[in-house]
């Protein structure tokens, strides 16, 4: 049983790009792993970070883990895209003051890879 006071809001772990999936595919993927949450009701959606439209992005199923619940989602960005920041952004019923969860990513810069 979770005590009341527990919290159970998402616990996000970002990855970022790696080196080689920029140098040889030209994009990169921003992932999210969201873990340590209940109930298992989330919605997860990624935005520029200064745009309002929704972007095209991937989603595990939600599983669970002893009495919580985890999701992943990730967001493939390419061309000019890389120059932009992203944010994944997470409505769950637990998340502090009924605030939606924004999660930034940083721009791809292309001139960090060797």
């Amino acid at each position: 049983d979770k005590s009341s006071d527990a919290d159970i809001s998402p616990k996000p772990t970002i990855f970022l790009p790696s080196v080689v999936e920029i140098d040889l595919h030209k994009a990169g993927t921003h992932l999210c792993i969201l873990e340590n949450f209940f109930p298992d009701v989330i919605k997860v959606y990624w935005e520029e970070k200064y745009g309002e439209r929704i972007l095209e992005s991937q989603e595990g199923d939600t599983t669970k883990t002893d009495d919580t619940y985890m999701k992943m989602s990730w967001l493939t960005v390419t061309g000019e895209s890389m120059d932009k920041e992203h944010r994944c952004i997470v409505k769950h019923e637990n998340n502090k003051g009924g605030v939606d969860q924004e999660i930034l990513f940083p721009a791809i810069n292309k001139g960090t890879c060797i």
